[in-house]
């Protein structure tokens, strides 16, 4: 099923964008990408992404079955713009749920794109038969992330307080956000 997914969104501004599955070979691309990151976002990231041989170690043996990795690529210049990845807890008793992590390229922020790849990330994970989608957020940092989860019916499970530490020392609270998905996109 994976193999062929594939979902053309449009930006605020009409640019086309191609969202699909990624693969070994967008290696070059997805450093790009992930190169375009400021420094400041980094720290709360949970890979180092500047570590080039674990992004191609991860690369080269990606699971489907633990991570759905999809890149959102601008169909004019091929560039990847956007991840966003449902991690899939490996524990049976944790099957029935997945993560999701999404990531915009700055110069596409403002768009809509985060909403509309966070919107496919239900749906996606809805025909996987996933019941429930976590997210967590930085509060006073990912406010935009935040305001678009809530939009999609995600509500605020679990807020633990000075749980993560940016590169300042300054702690923020980490926020956990959950969406039950129903059984049927009608239901939605």
């Amino acid at each position: 099923m994976l193999e062929e997914y594939q979902k053309l969104l449009k930006t605020k501004d009409g640019a086309s964008i191609l969202l699909r599955p990624l693969r070994p070979s967008d290696e070059q691309l997805l450093h790009d990408f992930l190169d375009r990151i400021p420094d400041q976002e980094r720290w709360f990231l949970r890979d180092d992404t500047t570590e080039i041989n674990a992004t191609s170690e991860w690369l080269r043996t990606l699971d489907y079955d633990k991570v759905v990795p999809l890149v959102a690529v601008n169909t004019v210049d091929g560039s990847i713009i956007a991840n966003i990845q449902l991690h899939r807890p490996i524990a049976e008793c944790l099957r029935h749920m997945a993560h999701v992590r999404v990531m915009v390229d700055p110069s596409y922020r403002r768009q809509a794109l985060g909403p509309k790849l966070l919107l496919s990330a239900v749906k996606l994970a809805m025909d996987l038969g996933i019941e429930k989608l976590a997210a967590e957020f930085v509060a006073g940092i990912q406010e935009p992330a935040i305001r678009a989860a809530l939009k999609l019916d995600f509500f605020e499970q679990a807020r633990l307080k000075d749980y993560v530490k940016d590169r300042n020392g300054t702690y923020h609270d980490l926020i956990i956000m959950v969406k039950t998905l129903q059984a049927d996109w009608d239901d939605f």
